[in-house]
Parts: C-alpha cells; sequence; structure tokens
C-alpha cells in the first residue's frame, strides 16, 4: 500500500494535466456553444445550445473539483497518514519462504527428477484378463442455434434529398400506434450522396398533429453523434435512430413525423421538394397515457 501510495504522488502533475485539459475542451465547448445560442433563429437551436452550455460547464467544474480535490489529498491529508514517509526508500525484494541459500563447502544434493525415475511393471498372471476402460466418446461443441431478428413492424421509402450530400431513403417504426407514456422509437435510413458535406448537421424529427402542434421531437446528430454527416462517404447507408419523447402527453388521434436536417448557426438544409423538411408518408395514431 505504502509502494501504491508513494507512486501515486510521484505522478501528481499527471493528474493535474489531465485536469487542465479537460477544463479548457470543455471551456471551449460552452463558448463555443454560447455563440451557437446567440445565432440561433429557433427556439429549438436555441434551447438545444443552452443545453450544451450547461453540460460543458458542468463538466468544467468537474475537473476543476478533481484537481482541487487532488491537491488537498496530497497537501494535507497524506501527510497525516502512517503509510505515507516522504523520501522513504521502496523495500528490496527478499527471498520467498522454503528457499535456503547455500552454504560454502557444501554441494547441494541434486533432487530426483521425472527423467530419473524407472518406471517398472507388476508382473499379472497369464492368461489373466486385463480390464481396460473404454476410452470417452468424443463430445462435439454444442452450437447455438440461431436467432431471427424480428423485422420491423412498419417501414417504407422515402427519397427525398436534402442538398447534394443526403438522401432520407426509408424508415422504420414497431408500430404505427404509440402511447405517450414512451418514447416513440423511429429508425431513419440516410444513404450519402456524391456531394460533400461541409459542416456536421443536426437531424430533427418532430411528431406534427393534424392542427400543427408539436406533439413530440428528438434532435440529434446522425447514429447518436457516431456518424457526423462531413464524414460520410458516397453510395453508404448510414442507420439512424431517434427516440422520439411526447411533450403533449394529454393528445389522441392522428399525426405525421417531419425529418429534417440543421445547423445551428447556419438554419436549415433545403429538400429538393423546396421545403425544409421531409413529411413520412405514414400516420400515426397516438392514444394518450
Amino acid at each position: 500500500m505504502t509502494i501504491l501510495v508513494q507512486w501515486l504522488v510521484e505522478r501528481t502533475w499527471a493528474f493535474y494535466a489531465v485536469c487542465a485539459i479537460g477544463f479548457i475542451i470543455y471551456m471551449m465547448r460552452a463558448l463555443a456553444a454560447q455563440r451557437e445560442r446567440r445565432l440561433a433563429l429557433f427556439t429549438l437551436e436555441r434551447e438545444t445550445a443552452t443545453a450544451r452550455i450547461i453540460k460543458s460547464w458542468a463538466m468544467a467544474s468537474v475537473f476543476v473539483a478533481i484537481g482541487a480535490i487532488i491537491f488537498a489529498s496530497t497537501t494535507f491529508v497524506l501527510p497525516g497518514l502512517s503509510i505515507y514517509e516522504p523520501g522513504a526508500s521502496r523495500p528490496t525484494p527478499t527471498l520467498s519462504a522454503g528457499v535456503e541459500t547455500p552454504t560454502p563447502g557444501i554441494t547441494p544434493t541434486p533432487s530426483p527428477t521425472l527423467g530419473s525415475l524407472v518406471l517398472t511393471s507388476t508382473p499379472t498372471a497369464i492368461g489373466a484378463p486385463v480390464s481396460t476402460s473404454p476410452p470417452p466418446a468424443p463430445t462435439e461443441p454444442l452450437t447455438p442455434a440461431p436467432t431471427d431478428t424480428p423485422a420491423a413492424a412498419i417501414s417504407g421509402e422515402v427519397r427525398v434529398r436534402f442538398g447534394d450530400f443526403a438522401e432520407l431513403s426509408s424508415y422504420s417504426l414497431p408500430a404505427a400506434e404509440f402511447a405517450t407514456s414512451q418514447p416513440l422509437p423511429l429508425t431513419l435510413y440516410w444513404r450519402a450522396l456524391e456531394g460533400t458535406s461541409a459542416m456536421n448537421y443536426v437531424v430533427f424529427t418532430h411528431l406534427i398533429s393534424e392542427d400543427g402542434r408539436l406533439i413530440a421531437q428528438h434532435d440529434g446528430a446522425p447514429a447518436g453523434g457516431t456518424r457526423p454527416t462531413a464524414t460520410w462517404v458516397p453510395g453508404e447507408t448510414i442507420a439512424d435512430s431517434h427516440p422520439m419523447i411526447f411533450q403533449d402527453t394529454t393528445y389522441a388521434g392522428s399525426a405525421n413525423i417531419w425529418v429534417g436536417l440543421y445547423d445551428p448557426g447556419s438554419g436549415r438544409v433545403l429538400a429538393e421538394t423546396g421545403s425544409d423538411h421531409a413529411i413520412l408518408p405514414i400516420k400515426i395514431n397516438i392514444v394518450p397515457q
């Protein structure tokens, strides 16, 4: 335990460096999010930027708190512990129990090894049966039976282009009727086109009622942030999940799903239809919780 404590104290600078780097990264993210909030054109974009600001400053505060804890521990707590002795040398390894050092003038006698053993056999009576055990039957490794992944209950094609870099090709849903007590799990399938995206856009999915009200939504980078639009390769297909959270849990009736792309700083991307969103060709029936 003493060795571990001394090892950690000797490398305190590494922990300070990690905390400083983390603080700088999240501080820069917070400042960038503040700039995006000032330039936001939509309420949803401002709310998204505000959430990123709070999260970034919270993470920066965590790194500052960790650095303060490390400083307090090495300055005030560790010097008072009995296991910590500054400048103490680490113990040198000693002979383990049962190992004796050779005595001068005495030649150790080698112990018998397997190579020096002589195997003897016990004679058996002539004609006496010799019992032999049958060899074990070979066993084959059990192969788990393949399981079929159930396909989505509802899916369809969309084929709407956004700019020259993305096409919303299709979608899938587990059902056409949902209760407001749980998120609506929507999966989109994007096809990367021949163009390239100059920035990483955010995907928005809105559930709109017949009278134009926003019932549920989910905004986020494609595939949970693992597939930014600037990294798409022409011809590939990107699966993009969006669990839409209900904002109006009392609504009952049919609704449409709107899908689009936007950048918090520059606004939404226009589709080939001239609109800033695509409407999925399905009616969703909503029942209250």
